[in-house]
């Protein structure tokens, strides 16, 4: 049995239960009395009804659920007319066995009504209709919580094959990673053996060989020293060029690291950036790009702090004298400026170097960083 119909069926039992009350206090109000039959009956009724809940077999269930409706039935005409407002119930449960239309099955439930003493007519037409209602609204709702409850674990599952998938991904870019370091570095090892071992080896056997000749050739001694001189003039070029090759440019530096931060910043805060530059960044030096990197930081961890924005931009101007570096953000800015510790620390590095800050909380909270320059 799925859980959608073990669910139903235990409001069934529940609205049983309801109905069997609501019975057995009219009963007795109306009469201040109860017969031994009665009582048997409700007994052999609510154990029936029990049953139906305990047995697993849908037979033997479909069959507790005859037996019951018969009780029903019987004690109808022969104990108390009351039973009858059970009958729409147990009408609705058999026929929802073999019937899905909805509105059949409340047919179905009207149909004894000819048989209804017509000062009970009304309150078996409400009686079935609550029911009807009643039950229509906890299979909907039932169909729908399991609906969700399968979305909720279908989500777990991909939660898990993403997880799962992000860290072999992170392990695949680790290894690639590694491998490129050594590959590199056996790039390095073979040009350095290949360039400048050779030259320096070839310096070397000059040398040797001069230094023999010293005594007896002091012209070809001096040659072979100056040819080692030479050799060795080429081999300090190529180390520099290799150098050189290897050691990336400045500007790409400042640039990749200053956007590696603003992305896992935005990552990890769930706040939209916005990176841009223009100008010749060429002309940033290290230790301007140190001033940027550390005002950034500090002026975005002012903005998760007390911004309450939802959008940062970061942009980078290299004017005719002066490298501009704007942090702005979107949230509710202020209206006076409070320096603290923050501001005051990005002014002390930015005047190290000669620079500015300018701090406007007009529209939205902005940190602006001048660095002058010169043109070499």
């Amino acid at each position: 049995m799925s859980e959608r119909e073990r669910t139903l069926e235990f409001w069934i039992l529940c609205i049983k239960t309801l109905l069997v009350s609501y019975v057995v206090i009219t009963s007795y109000l109306t009469k201040n009395t109860m017969p031994h039959w009665y009582i048997i009956t409700l007994l052999l009724y609510m154990s029936i009804n029990t049953a139906i809940s305990l047995v697993k077999k849908r037979g033997m269930k479909q069959l507790f659920a005859f037996l019951s409706m018969t009780i029903t039935a019987a004690a109808f005409y022969y104990i108390d007319p009351l039973f009858v407002l059970l009958l729409p119930i147990h009408l609705f449960e058999i026929a929802s066995h073999y019937i899905n239309k909805l509105i059949i099955i409340f047919v179905i439930m009207l149909l004894p009504m000819p048989l209804i003493p017509v000062e009970m007519l009304t309150l078996y037409v409400l009686v079935a209709t609550l029911s009807f209602a009643l039950y229509t609204i906890i299979r909907t709702y039932t169909s729908r919580m399991l609906i969700y409850r399968k979305d909720i674990e279908n989500m777990h599952y991909d939660i898990q094959r993403l997880t799962r998938n992000l860290n072999e991904n992170n392990e695949y870019i680790r290894q690639s990673e590694y491998t490129y370091k050594l590959e590199e570095r056996n790039r390095l090892s073979q040009e350095i053996h290949d360039k400048i071992g050779h030259s320096m080896t070839g310096a070397l056997i000059q040398m040797e060989a001069s230094k023999r000749l010293m005594a007896t050739d002091r012209e070809k001694s001096a040659e072979l020293l100056q040819n080692a001189i030479d050799i060795s003039k080429d081999g300090i070029e190529s180390i520099r060029l290799v150098l050189k090759n290897i050691k990336p440019p400045t500007e790409q530096l400042g640039i990749n690291r200053l956007k590696l931060f603003v992305d896992e910043f935005s990552a990890k805060h769930s706040l939209k950036t916005l990176f841009t530059f223009g100008g010749n960044v060429d002309i940033i030096s290290p230790m301007q790009w140190k001033i940027i990197m550390e005002n950034t930081k500090e002026a975005l961890t002012n903005t998760l702090k007390y911004s309450n924005a939802t959008m940062i931009s970061l942009d980078i101007r290299v004017l005719n004298t002066i490298i501009r570096v704007e942090v702005a953000d979107n949230g509710r800015g202020a209206s006076k400026i409070v320096k603290g510790l923050g501001i005051q620390g990005m002014e002390e590095r930015t005047a190290a170097v000669n620079g500015t800050i300018i701090v406007d909380g007009s529209k939205g909270f902005s940190v602006t960083t001048l660095l002058p320059y010169q043109l070499s």
